[in-house]
């Protein structure tokens, strides 16, 4: 042993029997390697049969539904009437419009990694299918909360004064019109400075078949409501059909779009309620019926990684909101409403409600 230095270390002599392999030592050996290599190969087989196994599933599930799916949105022309039809004068539309140029001075959008936000659009291509950009009739961030285990499903009224990128101030809906739903997320992410993720966009027709695959849905409605889609003169608890289901979340005329907007969230979540209970044949039923009618940016990979998660989803607490949270003054034109915000204290709502508690990354957009 060296002391000088302090370092300890062992001398071994290479002529000393003591160190020297016997011919039992080697066998112990060999029989060790041995297995470890069929412990190797075990694992090695395992993987490669999970292996088979996942990309038989996805194989599967790829060519029986995925394929199914809209990529991307395929309608790329502008109706030449909308500007016409979008280009109104109301009274303090100036004031409105400063309050938009206020909030666009702040370019600074949050977002967080444990905040999964995707917007979900509703649409009817109607008379316009193939040929123009429909207007969206919902518009609903979906936020998933990874930390808190909670989703925020959070209504953006349609009526809204907003900017769309390259086109000015207009209605919030009419940003689909002019680009579909990549325009549609530019503008919420612009205006209201949250970052959307992916965006899932589902013609009503798919929202009617949705419902008649589940055999209806239960609704508890107003006397009003009632009155309009049921044809009844009492509140109470009524079972929808597709039809009717899709002309009670579409009614406007009975009050104003922040309570339609109620209406959508309380169709989405009777659906919801549904499922849970639905048969492996009436959701693949349902797939079936809805998943060509579906538009997304997710990828196919990712909607599989969301798949894993979909048991979670259901039980996860969803709490609803609605932007604008306490009402906001609006003003008919031609039959329009336009919801008019303040985009200071909205924003900042929308905020706290998203990342509570948190102080998000944010970068400019």
């Amino acid at each position: 042993m060296d002391e000088n230095n302090g370092n300890k270390y062992q001398v071994i002599d290479p002529y000393s029997n003591k160190y020297r392999l016997t011919a039992d030592d080697l066998k112990k050996e060999n029989k060790a390697r041995n297995k470890k290599r069929k412990a190797l190969k075990v694992l090695v087989a395992l993987l490669l049969i999970f292996a088979i196994l996942v990309s038989g599933a996805y194989l599967y599930v790829d060519s029986k539904y995925l394929s199914k799916i809209n990529y991307g949105y395929t309608q790329s022309e502008v109706d030449p009437n909308l500007d016409k039809e979008e280009s109104f004068e109301f009274e303090k539309q100036a004031d409105a419009d400063a309050n938009i140029k206020n909030n666009l001075s702040n370019d600074i959008m949050w977002y967080d990694d444990s905040i999964f936000n995707i917007l979900l659009i509703g649409y009817d291509l109607g008379d316009m299918a193939e040929k123009y950009f429909p207007r969206s009739d919902s518009n609903i961030i979906i936020s998933v909360n990874s930390n808190t285990n909670i989703i925020n499903m959070v209504s953006l009224s349609r009526a809204t004064y907003a900017y769309i990128p390259g086109h000015g101030n207009r209605r919030l809906n009419t940003a689909h019109a002019y680009g579909g739903p990549s325009l549609l997320v530019d503008t919420v992410q612009t205006n209201y400075k949250v970052r959307i993720d992916k965006y899932i966009s589902v013609d009503f027709k798919g929202f009617k078949g949705i419902i008649d695959v589940l055999g209806g849905i239960d609704i508890t409605m107003d006397a009003t409501e009632a009155k309009a889609i049921m044809e009844k003169n009492s509140a109470g608890t009524y079972h929808l059909d597709g039809d009717r289901a899709l002309a009670y979340s579409r009614l406007r005329w009975t009050d104003n779009d922040r309570t339609r907007t109620g209406r959508q969230r309380k169709v989405l979540n009777a659906i919801a309620s549904t499922l849970r209970g639905a048969s492996v044949q009436t959701l693949s039923n349902l797939l079936d019926k809805m998943l060509p009618l579906v538009s997304t940016n997710f990828t196919k990979i990712e909607i599989l990684s969301q798949l894993t998660k979909a048991p979670n989803y259901l039980t996860t607490p969803v709490h609803e909101d609605i932007i604008p949270h306490n009402g906001a003054p609006s003003v008919v034109k031609d039959n329009l409403e336009v919801m008019l915000l303040d985009w200071g204290s909205e924003t900042d709502y929308l905020h706290k409600l998203l990342y509570p508690n948190m102080t998000p990354q944010s970068h400019q957009q």
